[in-house]
């Protein structure tokens, strides 16, 4: 790019004058002065050196979500690019005349050969020599635009050396290099320093004769805290943007800073009416000693010191004391520089002085980060931007190296409007804390005051979510490894031409089963999305027609709109129900083996039933929700209705026949609980009677809403690209923590960060959890949980009537051919009855799932190009499906589904007792453990936060699995 932009530029202005206006015009944006992220957006990738293809890729794609056809953003760039150059060529050619103008008006000529300059002198002969007794003389001089010609023993005759120093003093008088909090005022043609039509000056400022004026200072400082005397800058101060009004503060603080060093805390104290300024204390005269021995950059020395974050909150409230405690040492004449300076190899900031007398809380009127734009308290009250930002780039606009390249950086109050709570540039991320929504550092809640959530899919999130709600005066962290919220939750919108279709990499739909479904529910309209839900009736083709294909044609399963007839007409004449009905008749006289421990749900359904209802129904079942194999995959924690009725009643089809059903104790104590809520909403009570549902921007939209109430919450910080290395158990004598070792996703130099937590709630992978608590063998026994990867295609064809039947979808069983499934693939799900009111436009789409168990043994995964030609493969030969599909999308989800794998209940048993060595200091949530559905992941969130909250330290997420809270066999009870 050949013209070069940068912020706060004249350029920068009008491109943003053209920007906005250009974006309303498109559709872009509504025009309103809220809605300005977009044109903020694209100013800022032209700071950065974007060029024209790069900033409409990432309007078509990331930004807009425009089809592959679509030329607007194509087009919108090259507007965008002649505008810079047309601009660019207007202020130029403007300035140039002005530029020189200004240096002919400001440069003082010089006389040669005696030359005597001209001049108006209307005094009294023998005057020449006196000095000016009347300023208002000065005022006329201005006034007649008589130009000053430097002293009056140089204005005649000729002198060695006289051209030099007349340009000597033309170059020292000349302000237009100099930044703008050092210019006092502007200097247009002949005017002097600050006599813009004022008054001669009366005095000094402490005189009686001033009659009792008030600094300027002292008025704005009044209008900042809500004081305006006399009235005179409410007005202007209040109608300014938020920019203007922090311009203004980074003067007052500049000027405080400049009227600190010319004085000292002694004189300023018998200056009448000059405020003691509120910069940082580093400032002050004298303590520029102590700052010598650490030779640290100004960045480092505000920035919270390393060996300050390993400790505990206890520390870090201690620490926050100490900077008031330097202002009262101020405050009574013994002055910061007698504090004592710090030991050699000690990085903790001079502004942290040590002291060990007690300290009264500090009070957002008194702190000395009111006007201190490169504060970095994370419990500052009156930081307005507040959170550590994951830098992996160095971006234009951050002109400092040294602050650029560090690990973390902290975001200046000036770079985003207020009315934004999150705005992405490039590989930043701002967000925004209301001023005055300080973070407490009282004890609430038994010591909770710093949690730590890892993970940010969507346990993660609704986790961080119930403990913002429940804990509003504690500091919650949220961990997310990558640079995206939601996990597996991936909906997309497509635009195909007429309108915009909905594809779902990840869940699709949801059910209202009772009771977990129900905790969805609960937190759908905590979110105000009941607006938003879309719901299957149990009357739609999609809940009473679902397939299985088998051996080479699409086999209905008996269910509700089938008639008795076609129920045992299909029992009887399909292979797939070969021997089933048999099986059935005998399995209550096969002896129960109540010795055993666990097994795979391939054995237990062969020896209770036969092995051609495991391989043929029970497969395909197992192949639709875990993508896993029925012979590793364990009965007890996938199927325990099943398990337990063998082991109770002897018989499965005696234990459901006769009304039994099995039965939890935390689900007892959810129905009390439930028992106890105020009336569903007409809404909720509908979706739970429905089949399942889901949302008018697929099932993402609960991950963005959650994601939106976290950015939005006070007590929250997001730290996204952000990998947690190391976690462990910090003993201490007042009571324990937990400490985490994390750096920036990517960065394999340089120390992690190390912070410490009054708990953590892990929702990642058992796995992963695995890897990084130390020591790492106490918890090996969620090592041995592993996940399959799938890969998902999605597809979108223009012809409404391109399936020959339909319904929610098919599965494929593992009994089926390889011929008829070459390409491994779980099932085929048709979206276009399953969501139904998410597209714009009719058509059909589908989704076809490969991998799962059948890739594991696979050394490579298929690319994209690839996976599509074995999905449209597959439509072909179940489907007739010939047609070319209008989109496509395909996704590779890499270890998404963990196996429950025989010996799973035993394994969580042993975790349990592992995790309460820790206190009631690390808590677990997630699929990893007691359920792979939304619903499950929803609903340990809730109770794993409850629990902490209500101060049960014993429970660690795996209470489900202990011998106390086995379940139980009842009776139904009718409704």
């Amino acid at each position: 790019m050949s013209v070069e932009v940068s912020l706060n530029t004249p350029l920068a202005d009008a491109l943003s004058n053209v920007v906005q206006p250009k974006l309303t015009e498109l559709g872009w944006s509504t025009g309103g002065p809220d809605d300005s992220a977009l044109g903020e957006y694209i100013i800022l990738m032209l700071v950065n050196g974007k060029t024209e293809d790069q900033i409409a890729a990432e309007l078509s794609n990331d930004l807009l979500s425009f089809g592959p056809g679509d030329t607007g953003a194509a087009d919108f760039a090259k507007w965008l690019f002649e505008q810079v150059h047309l601009l660019n060529a207007q202020i130029s050619s403007a300035a140039a005349p002005q530029f020189q103008q200004s240096l002919q008006s400001q440069a003082i000529p010089s006389y040669q050969n005696g030359e005597n300059p001209p001049h108006n002198d209307t005094r009294q002969p023998g005057a020449s020599g006196t000095p000016d007794v009347d300023m208002n003389e000065a005022i006329d001089d201005v006034q007649n635009n008589s130009i000053p010609t430097g002293p009056k023993s140089m204005r005649t005759g000729s002198r060695t050396g006289n051209n030099r120093l007349m340009g000597q003093l033309s170059k020292a008088m000349d302000r237009s290099g100099d930044a703008i909090l050092h210019r006092v005022r502007p200097q247009q043609g002949t005017e002097r320093i600050n006599m813009h039509s004022r008054q001669p000056p009366k005095g000094p400022r402490g005189d009686a004769n001033r009659n009792q004026r008030t600094p300027s200072n002292l008025r704005l400082a009044g209008a900042v805290q809500g004081g305006v005397p006399n009235g005179a800058i409410a007005g202007p101060l209040m109608n300014a943007s938020p920019q203007q009004q922090m311009a203004l503060l980074a003067m007052l603080e500049e000027q405080a800073r400049m009227m600190s060093q010319i004085f000292s805390p002694q004189q300023q104290s018998f200056i009448q009416g000059m405020p003691q300024p509120a910069i940082n204390p580093n400032f002050r005269p004298g303590n520029h000693l102590q700052n010598q021995q650490s030779d640290r950059s100004l960045f480092e020395r505000v920035e919270r010191p390393t060996n300050r974050i390993n400790d505990n909150s206890n520390k870090r409230q201690q620490n926050n004391n100490t900077g008031l405690q330097s202002r009262n040492q101020q405050a009574s004449g013994t002055g910061i520089e007698n504090a004592q300076a710090p030991a050699d190899g000690d990085l903790t900031s001079s502004m942290e002085v040590e002291n060990s007398q007690k300290s009264q809380p500090e009070q957002p009127s008194d702190t000395i980060c009111k006007f201190n734009l490169k504060c970095t308290k994370l419990d500052c009250p009156a930081f307005a931007v507040v959170h550590v930002i994951p830098l992996t780039t160095t971006d234009k606009f951050l002109n400092d190296d040294s602050i650029s390249k560090r690990f973390y950086v902290y975001a200046s109050r000036a770079l985003v409007p207020q009315s934004h709570r999150r705005l992405r540039y490039d590989n930043v991320i701002v967000r925004h804390r209301k001023i005055g929504s300080s973070v407490s550092a009282a004890k609430t809640h038994q010591g909770l005051t710093d949690v730590a959530v890892l993970g940010g899919g969507i346990t993660g999130l609704a986790s961080a979510y119930y403990l913002a709600q429940r804990l509003p005066n504690a500091q919650i962290t949220l961990f997310e490894g990558s640079s995206r919220l939601g996990g597996w939750l991936h909906s997309k919108q497509i635009d195909v031409g007429n309108g915009s279709i909905v594809f779902e990499q990840g869940p699709r739909t949801l059910r209202p089963s009772r009771p977990n479904g129900w905790v969805t529910l609960d937190l759908i309209r905590d979110l105000d999305l009941e607006d938003q839900v879309l719901m299957t009736s149990r009357q739609s083709v999609a809940a009473q027609n679902r397939f299985i294909y088998f051996p080479d044609h699409l086999v209905r399963l008996p269910g509700p709109g089938s008639s008795l007839f076609n129920t045992f007409y299909s029992i009887f004449s399909e292979p797939l129900f070969k021997n089933m009905f048999s099986s059935m008749c005998t399995e209550f006289s096969k002896p129960a083996q109540i010795h055993m421990d666990d097994e795979s749900i391939g054995s237990f359904i062969s020896r209770r039933f036969n092995p051609s209802l495991a391989d043929n129904i029970v497969s395909a079942g197992i192949h639709g929700i875990y993508a896993g194999d029925i012979y590793q995959l364990s009965i007890r924690s996938i199927m325990p209705s099943l398990w337990y009725a063998e082991q109770v009643k002897k018989s499965i089809t005696a234990g459901f026949v006769g009304g039994w059903s099995l039965r939890w104790p935390q689900d007892a104590a959810f129905e009390a609980e439930w028992a106890k809520a105020p009336p569903a909403s007409e809404t909720i009570q509908a979706v739970r009677d429905s089949s399942v549902f889901t949302f008018r921007r697929g099932i993402g939209q609960l991950a963005d809403r959650l994601e939106a109430k976290l950015w939005g919450a006070a007590n929250v910080t997001i730290r996204l690209d952000t990998k947690v290395d190391e976690l462990h158990l910090e003993q201490s004598h007042s009571c324990p923590s937990m400490t985490l070792m994390a750096r920036c996703a990517g960065k394999s130099v340089g120390e992690p960060e190390k912070t410490s937590f009054t708990h953590v709630i892990s929702t990642i992978s058992g796995r992963a959890l695995h890897d990084i608590v130390r020591p790492t063998s106490s918890l090996s026994v969620l090592s041995q949980t592993p996940s399959v990867t799938v890969m998902v295609v999605n597809l979108y064809f223009s012809n409404p009537s391109v399936l020959p039947a339909r319904g929610f979808g098919y599965l494929l069983p593992r009994s089926l051919s390889f011929e008829q499934n070459p390409e491994r693939a779980l099932g085929v799900v048709f979206d276009s009855d399953a969501t139904i009111g998410q597209d714009e436009i009719p058509g059909t789409k589908v989704t076809v799932m490969l991998g799962g168990h059948w890739w594991d043994d696979w050394a490579a995964y298929p690319d994209e190009e690839q996976g599509a030609s074995m999905a449209k493969a597959i439509l072909k030969r179940h489907l007739a499906v010939a047609e070319e599909p209008k989109a496509v999308r395909v996704g590779l989800q890499r270890n998404c589904i963990p196996q429950y794998t025989v010996g799973h209940y035993s394994r969580m048993e042993q975790a349990d007792e592992v995790l309460k060595r820790f206190k009631g200091r690390l808590k677990v949530a997630g699929n990893s453990y007691n359920g792979v559905g939304l619903n499950d992941c929803v609903r340990s969130a809730r109770e794993v936060v409850m629990d902490l909250v209500q101060g049960r330290s014993e429970k660690t997420g795996l209470e489900w699995f202990t011998e106390a809270n086995n379940p139980v066999m009842e009776k139904k009870k009718r409704r």
